[in-house]
């Protein structure tokens, strides 16, 4: 199952590859886990039948992102859906033909399979050429349907929006043959995934079928699933159909079944995480400013006048504009700017950095003879987003004209000043960000030395744009004008703020570069890690720097860590002392690879909220991997079944605490998700005469991924799984009911104010 599952996973993958080819130049636009994660929400919805595929595909329209156009959007769902229906007909007509030629049917039924075969080719060819020739099918049936008067005002204010989408749905392949027929490939790839998947099944059964065997059923249980769509996830229908079909190539109707199921399970498994990530996206799509907002020329304004005025005043208010001062550079053969730290030059991370706080612009000011080395190094990263401005300026620019030059465009904006030859923790960054004075400066130090974070007002921005006479060039200058304004307009107008010399790092020689990897290093242990997750970090740590050398994302290590689990699950599944021991190993050293994730991401700055929540899914998998396996070996080895209803008890209780934990964290940690345990530490410390919370409180650390393969890997060499099965099973249940006292107690009104206040502590604690 975890082949059949990772294949259609591929399958997903390349499904997401064909799309984004249909986007052409808007793809760029929106990052490849999203619109993954989009593909996986539409599947899940479209479980539901023929209603729950419109609102799938609806659903990637809507959500596909503020920088893609609505046009574009839905013309290049439409072409993927359509290139995917066009070539699953086309395996359907295949698998047919070769039904009819090499399958032994009755007269009677060939006849009938031959006329179907001729009816769709003959539907295909009528596809294709009224898209060659251009036939305005959708704005005509939209032109046709506004004459109902309950549609017609709604249909007339999209008209633009329908005209323009169905241009570029017809024009596509003429105006981009090499997307095109790379995404029809790409597409057929997909099928045959398909048919490689029912071939795998029935081999892995042991029943031997051939290649030609498998595409025969894979197209007629493409049949299947059209008729079944009138039915919510095609229940009965999909499992009676395999069981007919699988007998014209010689299988039991029992095989047929079993097939049907593992595809059932397979679906299922990728319908979660669909489901998983729809709120995500949604969330994360209704955070996007209004000035993110893509619309094309000819789409008409429906927002209220009054509406669009507030959200433009809120834009001004709180719009961000990022300088990063990267033309102070001493002349020496070392590059401070483009010294590796964590596999990144330190320039890089710092735009890196500034750029996860999604500002309204970032310049970096860069020198004239040295910049275009810089920008060259950085662009060979291929990380730089697009809207990454480059101001080169002259040796000995004060800092006046460089804000004069960025700020003539920028409204009432802030404005944040970072130097870029230092490495920042990342609360840094987040703490400069959140700054809202509306008037006077922010300023980080330590002792008397500048960090090198700054935020101005507006207003503030403006003084030293205006002040020519100061000559403030370096961070040291800019450290004495704002002392200088805070003496003269009074403390209040400067927000001073002391951080930890550990917190950041100026590079200025080779040996600062050391000090600064050795810093990064400590800021990868999070302030929740107890002894066995530290005890973890000294093998995940050094692992974590080997993997940062090669392109793998967090979210590869993630999956795979993830398989490391099911092989774990695996082995206890098989029972016996020596693969129960084994199975306790690979659970360490799950546990182990599990810190690796969020270490390269917090290396590569490539954290997301996609991947906390993918990182998650995966420690929860885990939990249900490794019960399952236990509860199945103990039954396997011992043959007494009482231990499949502890299994049970246990199952129950891990699920009922995942969920609960799952909408928890969602609730309690908001945007930030990686600060969740810490913030429920917060809450549960001020309702500690709660007795199931204090016992949560001092617990918790039980049920962590860093403590628990250690118990049982202990309670596996005393050959006592037995025991860890009752313990498990006593505490999955304890757990959850800690859980939903905690959700109960968090939610009331009175403790509102508490988790605000809690996760304000967390931020400033972690500064």
């Amino acid at each position: 199952m975890f082949i059949v599952i990772a294949l259609a996973g591929l399958s997903h993958v390349v499904k997401t590859w064909a799309w984004r080819l249909a986007l052409r130049g808007e793809a760029k636009k929106v990052s490849f886990l999203r619109t993954l994660g989009l593909r996986l929400a539409s599947e899940a919805i479209g479980q539901f039948g023929f209603v729950g595929l419109v609102f799938g595909e609806s659903a990637r329209v809507a959500l596909l992102g503020p920088g893609v156009t609505a046009a574009s959007a839905i013309s290049s769902v439409t072409l993927d859906r359509g290139l995917f229906v066009a070539t699953g007909a086309l395996v359907t007509v295949a698998g047919i033909l070769v039904a009819i030629l090499g399958v032994a049917i009755g007269g009677a039924l060939r006849i009938y399979a031959g006329i179907f075969v001729f009816a769709l080719l003959g539907l295909l060819a009528m596809a294709a050429l009224a898209v060659h020739k251009g036939w305005p099918l959708l704005s005509g049936t939209t032109r046709a349907a506004a004459s109902i008067p309950w549609f017609r005002q709604w249909l007339n204010s999209k008209k633009a929006v329908i005209q323009s989408a169905e241009s570029q749905f017809l024009q596509f392949h003429r105006q981009a043959p090499g997307a095109f027929w790379g995404s029809l490939l790409l597409n057929i790839g997909t099928h045959l995934l398909a048919i490689a998947e029912v071939y795998l099944i029935l081999n892995f059964l042991g029943m031997h079928v051939s290649f030609v065997s498998a595409l025969i059923l894979e197209s007629l249980t493409k049949l299947i699933n059209v008729i079944g769509a009138i039915i919510p996830g095609n229940l009965g229908t999909y499992e009676g159909g395999n069981m007919v079909i699988g007998r014209l190539v010689g299988l039991s109707g029992g095989a047929g079944l079993i097939l049907a199921l593992c595809r059932r399970c397979r679906a299922i498994f990728w319908a979660i995480v669909g489901g998983i990530c729809l709120p995500c996206l949604s969330r994360s799509n209704k955070n996007a400013g209004p000035n993110k907002i893509s619309r094309t020329e000819n789409e008409e304004r429906d927002m209220p006048v009054q509406e669009e005025e507030q959200l433009n005043t809120h834009w001004r208010r709180n719009a961000r504009v990022a300088i990063i001062l990267a033309n102070d550079v001493p002349a020496s053969q070392y590059e401070p700017m483009l010294a590796r730290v964590g596999a990144l030059p330190v320039l890089l991370r710092v735009i890196l950095g500034v750029q996860s706080k999604d500002p309204e612009r970032i310049v970096v000011v860069c020198n004239r003879v040295t910049g275009p080395r810089m920008r060259l190094e950085l662009f060979r990263s291929r990380r730089l987003r697009g809207y990454v401005e480059w101001l080169e300026v002259a040796a000995g620019t004060t800092l006046s004209s460089i804000i004069r030059r960025v700020t003539s465009t920028a409204g009432s904006a802030r404005v944040i000043l970072v130097a870029g030859d230092r490495t920042y923790k990342p609360a840094l960054h987040r703490t400069v960000n959140e700054w809202q004075g509306h008037c006077g400066a922010l300023e980080l130090a330590t002792g008397r030395e500048p960090v090198g974070l700054f935020a101005l007002s507006h207003e503030m921005a403006m003084e030293l744009a205006d002040d020519t006479e100061s000559n403030v060039m370096t961070v040291q200058d800019l450290h004495r004008w704002i002392t200088w304004k805070a003496l003269s307009n009074g403390e209040g107008a400067v927000d001073y703020r002391l951080v930890e010399g550990d917190s950041w790092q100026q590079i200025v020689t080779p040996e600062d570069r050391v000090r600064a990897e050795q810093k990064l290093d400590r800021w990868l242990v999070k302030p929740t890690d107890g002894v066995f997750a530290k005890m973890n970090r000294r093998i995940s740590i050094p692992i974590s720097r080997q993997l940062i050398k090669f392109p793998i994302t967090p979210n590869m290590v993630s999956l795979f860590t993830l398989g490391v689990s099911f092989a774990a699950g695996a082995f206890y599944a098989l029972g016996g002392y020596w693969n129960t021991l084994l199975g306790a190993i690979l659970s360490v050293w799950a546990s182990i690879l599990d810190g690796c994730d969020g270490e390269v991401a917090r290396l590569k700055l490539q954290a997301s909220d996609f991947g906390c929540w993918l990182e998650t899914l995966c420690d929860y998998l885990y939990y249900l991997f490794i019960f399952v396996g236990m509860t199945v070996g103990l039954v396997r080895s011992t043959g007494n079944h009482a231990f499949a209803a502890w299994g049970a008890v246990l199952l129950f209780g891990a699920m009922f605490t995942i969920l609960i934990a799952w909408f928890e964290r969602s609730r309690l940690s908001g945007k930030q998700p990686e600060q969740f345990l810490t913030v429920w530490h917060k809450n549960a410390e001020s309702h500690l005469s709660n007795p199931l919370l204090y016992i949560g409180r001092y617990t918790e650390f039980v049920i962590r991924r860093c403590f628990m393969p250690y118990a049982l890997l202990v309670f596996a060499l005393m050959n006592l799984t037995q025991l860890a099965l009752y313990l498990t099973a006593i505490g999955a249940n304890l757990a959850w009911m800690i859980s939903l006292n905690s959700r109960i107690t968090f939610s009331s009104k009175k403790d509102k104010v508490k988790q605000a206040s809690a996760a304000t502590v967390t931020r400033a604690q972690i500064v």
